[in-house]
């Protein structure tokens, strides 16, 4: 009889309680923010929370109806940063994406991976730093 040949698997460590309340407070605190006190700092936590997740969501086959909700939230956000650095609330048809993403995040959280989302929080600051170096250089110019 032959041995089936085991293949070791990634440990999977599920988001925490307390890790997803953490993340649904700041993303629903941020979104009422976007809509009674818009400023850019709330616009920038939302945007670093929707590109965290998109990132750990980037292969993920089995979430992929959910990745596109929250694409299309991060879309309206964007649609909406000029709106937000003047000032103003984002319209309506804009605040309703946002919040469809917002919520398909809260309702994610709790089964995605820790590292997953550690490793998306890593590679956005890489891109990050990668972006304030170019932007450096060519001021330099």
């Amino acid at each position: 009889m032959k041995k089936k040949k085991r293949i070791p698997r990634a440990v999977r460590i599920p988001v925490t309680r307390a890790l997803r309340d953490e993340f649904a407070m700041s993303l629903h605190t941020s979104l009422r923010g976007l809509e009674h006190a818009p400023s850019v700092d709330i616009f920038d936590n939302l945007a670093g929370i929707f590109n965290v997740v998109q990132l750990a969501l980037e292969h993920d086959t089995k979430h992929s109806h959910e990745a596109r909700l929250i694409t299309g939230g991060a879309a309206a956000l964007n649609q909406a940063m000029a709106r937000v650095v003047a000032g103003q609330s984002p319209a309506a048809h804009e605040i309703a994406p946002i919040r469809v993403g917002i919520n398909t995040i809260d309702a994610l959280l709790g089964r995605l991976d820790v590292l997953a989302l550690h490793g998306a929080i890593q590679r956005l600051r890489t891109m990050r730093a990668t972006n304030q170096q170019g932007i450096h250089n060519d001021n330099q110019n």
